[in-house]
């Protein structure tokens, strides 16, 4: 009688927490694919790791999410409606979370707005976080813009979109990105610096597999992985091989997905009046996540 008293509160417990799901957030190129790509490869187990392995975590933010949706409102470029679509994204999130029988990872570039998500519909995020002038220079070749240009846009663009899979998504400036989901306190987090986990690879997957399991109360990720191994697969090295033997569609027109990867190209790119104007205008929260 106890045993299924006991088996009984457990799947309780397991169906209460795969009602809320998990963002893996970030402002673009800064190493969110990447990390898709670690949890990913810790989801499939055995199976060996490709590029393709990375649908289990898509955006949120896309048609696809509203497929069950009726009477969805459409702009005149044919992407969901942004006004529409915050209206109804904490709903799609309830709507997924009940539907699908395991857990909900969902990366996003969007600010955390209180129509975006909430803690009725989420566990909890992990935010990667990159040096903005690295930012700057990868952002640059991925949509082909001038660094003074996308400059511009990080600093200065507070009503900046990005657009994929038939949606939009608010990114807003780097630094009112960062804060929106500093500022986001209740639910569970983990704040992890691409640099370190370039740095320190073994010990920051560590860190992300317990952050896991700490809020899904060990649900989600296995406990026997080889953390070697998935360091050596999904390796930016062997992310960028991947890329150029099979492809990878979320590659821009303009430039590989996996390009470089490294930390302080910018030392080597942007020009000292460039730097200068990005170190003013982000002193206060570069000093907190330690890049000055």
């Amino acid at each position: 009688m106890l045993v299924c008293e006991l088996e009984s509160y457990g799947k309780k417990i397991q169906q209460y927490y795969m009602r809320r799901n998990i963002f893996l957030a970030s402002y673009p190129k800064s190493g969110n694919t990447w990390l898709r790509a670690i949890i990913t490869n810790a989801l499939i187990k055995e199976k060996k790791f490709s590029l393709n392995e990375l649908q289990k975590i898509l955006l949120l933010s896309s048609k696809k999410s509203f497929k069950d949706f009726k009477n969805i409102k459409y702009s005149n470029d044919g992407d969901i409606d942004f006004d529409w679509m915050s209206e109804n994204i904490i709903n799609c999130q309830k709507h997924l979370n009940k539907k699908n029988q395991d857990f909900n990872i969902y990366k996003t570039h969007s600010v955390r707005h209180r129509k975006f998500t909430n803690q009725t519909v989420n566990l909890g995020f992990i935010y990667i976080v990159r040096d903005p002038r690295d930012i700057v220079v990868s952002l640059s070749h991925f949509a082909e813009g001038s660094l003074d240009r996308t400059i511009n846009e990080i600093l200065y663009s507070q009503k900046l979109m990005t657009t994929a899979n038939g949606a939009k998504e608010l990114l807003s400036t780097w630094e009112l990105h960062a804060r929106s989901w500093l500022e986001y306190t209740n639910v569970s987090r983990l704040f992890i610096r691409y640099e370190d986990l370039l740095n320190q690879t073994e010990e920051n997957i560590l860190q992300i597999f317990d952050f896991l399991n700490k809020i899904t109360h060990n649900l989600l990720i296995p406990n026997d992985l080889d953390i070697k191994k998935i360091a050596w697969e999904t390796s930016i090295n062997n992310l960028k091989k991947e890329e150029e033997l099979f492809g990878f569609n979320e590659a821009s027109k303009y430039s590989r997905f996996f390009r470089s990867g490294k930390k302080e190209q910018w030392k080597d790119i942007l020009s000292l009046t460039q730097i200068k104007l990005i170190e003013k205008e982000l002193n206060p929260i570069m000093k907190l996540f330690n890049y000055l």
